[in-house]
């Protein structure tokens, strides 16, 4: 998968529709009479016409464009630097999320929908960020089921669950699953889980603790045929 610097920086506030000054905007059609490099980024300019400032860009849209000094802004192509900005305002947002951990296709379009980019674009974003291989649900599904299993015991059904949420397919979902549940591993994971919790269970009366073992198991997202085989062990195992 492709790598992203990751930033522990928080996320900026992002910017979806470019601030362009209105009233330059009314000078148009109209060459361009300075372009300044900000200060504050040095992937972003600063347009000029008429010695007014019209429009911020980033250094990809001054290349699409060939944006340069004398070259004329129409009303049309204000509007296309200003969605084109959009789209990358987007993208952006998109890389530094990536750069924190990895996401899935789903994960990556509900934020940026909250975060008020427009849907028209966002599809498009995220299938060239899958042709590079900055996303792959198949990798996150296997990631995110071997750390719930790992770090908090989950079992698969419940980890299915979850992975459906965040816009899994069912068939990448169970090719994961069916990658980090080994029987043996889960035999072992029911042990430890029911080791952890064993004085709970020792205070529950003899008759009713085979039950709540059961529904606890489950709950925690293993199938009731894996809990049923080990039942008998697992409640010699409480006795010890």
């Amino acid at each position: 998968m492709g790598k992203i610097k990751v930033t522990k920086r928080k996320l900026k506030k992002e910017n979806k529709t470019p601030s362009h000054s209105e009233s330059a905007a009314k000078l148009l059609p109209a060459k361009i009479s300075g372009i300044q490099l900000q200060k504050k980024n040095k992937n972003r300019f600063s347009l000029f016409v008429e010695d007014q400032f019209l429009i911020g860009v980033s250094d990809s849209v001054l290349t699409k464009h060939h944006l340069s000094k004398g070259v004329e802004i129409t009303p049309f192509l204000l509007d296309q630097i200003i969605k084109d900005e959009e789209n990358w305002a987007a993208r952006e947002y998109m890389f530094r999320l990536l750069g924190r951990r990895i996401h899935s296709k789903q994960e990556l379009k509900t934020k940026a929908l909250k975060k008020g980019f427009s849907a028209d674009y966002l599809d498009d974003i995220i299938l060239e960020l899958e042709n590079k291989d900055y996303v792959n649900d198949l990798e996150f599904a296997h990631k995110y089921a071997a750390d719930k299993f790992k770090f908090n015991n989950w079992g698969p059904y419940k980890i299915k669950a979850y992975l459906f949420k965040k816009g899994i397919h069912k068939a990448t979902i169970e090719q994961a699953l069916n990658s980090v549940f080994a029987p043996d591993k889960v035999e072992s994971t029911l042990r430890k889980l029911v080791l952890k919790k064993k004085s709970r269970f020792l205070r529950t009366a003899e008759e009713k603790r085979s039950k709540k073992l059961f529904d606890f198991l489950m709950r925690k997202g293993y199938d009731s045929d894996s809990i049923l085989r080990q039942l008998d062990k697992l409640l010699e195992l409480i006795k010890k």
